[in-house]
């Protein structure tokens, strides 16, 4: 069927606006916290749940998300969304007390936690299958943008006005998108479904269907390596002798590294008609040497040339993990199914960086974290040979 052709990629630019400011939202608490650490005397400990409080709210919502915008439709779901995200980041910007702050994050992340499952919706219907792989490395553009956003306005906010502008900015740019996304966006029609889509109907089809469990699970080892990296890369980095603005530069490289491997990573599939699966597996095999390689050099310039290529290796599986979960999913459910992968991804960012800091404390040695995530990246290669390939539609 020929989709939306006329309007997919204004939609897609949509969800990338949606998805980039969650990100904004989310990290916008890196600038300040020092000086709002200072103001209402903060621990380290508080400062950095403020943080944690973000993800909570976040996890919470995946799941029912997704169920929602299968049934709701993703234009109300996700322009809400959004919009509570915006205003509970404005809402930042006049707290008084450590107990407000946190339960403000918790609902600024409430309303991101919808926000990659109505981007999957909208994917799925307006590409094509062949052209999902393009669409979601669009889309993962985001994480990255929004970061980069978010640390760079929120600085500049910080020094020339206050840390509240840095929070009301940020928020009224967050609001004026869900706005956008409200009156531009068209509802999804409902697809017909076998049964009614409730809270353990994306659950149910996860670890039903064999194709995505196995994609889910190399998914997971997928995370667990990119959270390991961009935990502990930094604080590697400064062990074998660099500064913080000098390892820093040279994750930044990393970054420019994952968003040229972000956006290329669907069209080298489709430009070369490769097999989703087995280009996935030849990916995880560059992953295992590239994290070895780079977790063993110690010349800055050496550095510079094999950490743009760790990033660029890095970020190609992501967008066809996320296209095989919409080719799998069961029809009229695919944000569903993203949410529940969605908290399969966050149980990795959640464990990753301590096992790996684990490893660390335990051998003494920081090079042990590359072998330790290699290993993982090995370990998810044994769950895509059990993908079951289908032909694309």
């Amino acid at each position: 069927m020929q989709k939306h052709t006329s309007a997919k990629w204004l939609m897609l630019l949509l969800m990338l606006a949606a998805f980039s400011v969650t990100f904004m939202t989310r990290f916008v608490w890196s600038p300040v916290s020092g000086t709002v650490q200072e103001l209402l005397g903060l621990s380290n400990t508080a400062a950095g749940a403020f943080m944690s409080a973000f993800f909570i709210g976040y996890v919470i919502t995946q799941i029912p998300g997704g169920v929602l915008a299968d049934r709701a439709g993703v234009k109300f779901v996700l322009s809400a969304g959004v919009l509570i995200t915006g205003l509970a980041s404005v809402g930042m910007s006049f707290i008084t007390t450590y107990g407000q702050g946190f339960a403000l994050r918790i609902v600024t992340g409430l309303g991101a936690g919808v926000v990659m499952s109505c981007c999957t919706k909208v994917i799925s219907e307006y590409f094509e299958q062949k052209d999902r792989g393009i669409a979601f490395g669009i889309l993962l553009v985001g994480p990255t943008l929004g970061l980069t956003i978010a640390n760079k306005l929120g600085a500049y906010l910080l020094t020339a006005y206050s840390w509240q502008d840095a929070f009301r900015v940020t928020g009224y740019i967050a609001i004026a998108i869900a706005v956008l996304i409200f009156a531009a966006v068209r509802n999804v029609k409902k697809e017909r479904t076998a049964e009614k889509v409730t809270l353990l109907s994306g659950i149910k089809a996860v670890f039903t269907t064999r194709n995505l469990i196995v994609v889910c699970l190399a998914g997971f080892f997928y995370m667990f390596l990119n959270l390991g990296v961009s935990t502990w890369a930094n604080s590697y980095l400064a062990n074998i002798g660099f500064d913080t603005v000098t390892a820093a530069s040279i994750m930044s490289v990393y970054s420019v590294g994952g968003i040229v491997g972000s956006l290329l990573t669907g069209i080298i599939v489709k430009k070369f008609n490769l097999s989703t699966k087995f280009y996935l597996i030849g990916v995880y095999i560059a992953l295992i040497v590239t994290t070895i390689l780079f977790g063993f050099q110690t010349n800055l310039a050496v550095l510079n040339v094999v950490g743009f290529i760790y990033g660029f290796v890095t970020y190609l599986p992501n967008a066809h993990l996320n296209a095989q979960i919409t080719k799998y999913a069961p029809e009229g459910m695919s944000a569903s199914v993203m949410g529940v992968q969605n908290c399969i991804f966050q149980l990795a960012s959640i464990i990753s960086p301590l096992l790996v800091g684990w490893t660390v404390d335990a051998t003494g040695a920081f090079q042990t974290c590359w072998f330790t995530l290699a290993i993982v990246v090995a370990v998810g290669i044994l769950f895509l040979l059990l993908i079951k390939e289908e032909k694309e539609q």
